[in-house]
């Protein structure tokens, strides 16, 4: 991250707390045949207690290598063998970095070899972020990239979330920038050009985990599924809890998002663009986060988020 985006990464003392968003159709995204969630018809008094008792169940990652999926399956191991790690959380480990890049203009993306196979494109991507990750069991941010990327084109909610979630005080002051339109409406343009370029160089999202697993086996988590659950996997997330600060959760049945994670891809997509291509580049990993809300979440599944 360069000079000018040094004041985004300071940690600050912050007063816990925990604050519930709304659901999905608060914001006019969610999916009526998504993952139900079992707090669907819990009381707002219900929820805030509930989200407390997890605000101080919130936990220090021991393995900060690289990051995990927002899945709220159960991790039986490593696809090495090695035990489950607590790590910082974001949609697909690291399986967003490539779409992400392109939407946010990553100077980065200047010095790419487009008639180059993708597969080499998107590890020069991952090369800069730092890391690969992913997960076994199927991933809905991995396999979901192209379909991600319409949404952000074509669904002007995803964007309308985006820009509601940002202007939350608490999120506002930690991002340290605000929602600017004429950087959404750069994010919304590219994820159309970013959903066709995927499709015709023939993104495939098992491809990329299994790339994972062959080069960072221990980055990949084997996660538990239900055979027997044809529709949902074994899947049963009843809240989707974004954290701020530099604990998480290691609860199962639950989508964890660490923003900590997402400012700094941002900061380290923005390059030299400074704060204007960290403000992009902020919008289009959020836009990715909640077209996968959009896509995966029932409607009424809670957003909680917790600040440490």
């Amino acid at each position: 991250m360069t000079e000018q985006l040094g004041k985004f990464e300071m940690e600050k003392t912050r007063e816990r707390k925990a604050i519930i968003l709304g659901r999905p159709r608060d914001f006019g995204i969610g999916n009526p045949d998504g993952i139900p969630s079992s707090l669907a018809d819990a009381t707002d008094e219900a929820l805030q207690a509930i989200a407390e008792q997890d605000n101080e169940r919130l936990v220090e990652p021991n393995d900060t290598s690289c990051t995990a999926c927002i899945d709220g399956r159960h991790c039986l191991h490593n696809a090495d063998g090695s035990d489950p790690k607590i790590r910082m959380r974001r949609v697909g480990g690291s399986a967003s970095n490539f779409g992400v890049a392109l939407n946010a203009d990553a100077p980065v993306i200047e010095t790419f070899d487009t008639t180059a196979p993708l597969g080499q494109q998107i590890s020069a991507i991952d090369a800069v972020i730092g890391y690969r990750s992913a997960h076994l069991g199927g991933c809905g941010g991995a396999g979901g990239e192209i379909e991600d990327h319409q949404l952000i084109a074509n669904k002007p909610e995803i964007l309308a979330a985006v820009k509601a979630f940002m202007a939350v005080p608490e999120v506002r002051e930690y991002l340290g920038v605000s929602y600017d339109e004429a950087l959404g409406e750069r994010v919304q343009a590219n994820a159309a050009k970013t959903a066709e370029y995927l499709q015709r160089m023939g993104w495939d999202g098992t491809a990329y985990v299994d790339g994972v697993v062959a080069t960072d086996p221990g980055n990949v988590e084997d996660l538990e599924t239900d055979p027997a659950d044809h529709v949902f996997h074994g899947h049963k997330e009843a809240k989707t809890t974004i954290i701020i600060g530099d604990k998480t959760s290691n609860q199962d049945d639950e989508f964890v998002w660490n923003l900590k994670e997402s400012k700094s891809v941002a900061g380290t997509l923005a390059g030299q663009r400074g704060v204007e291509g960290y403000t992009q580049a902020l919008i289009a990993e959020l836009a990715k986060h909640f077209a996968v809300v959009d896509r995966l979440s029932s409607e009424e599944t809670p957003i909680i988020l917790q600040v440490v």
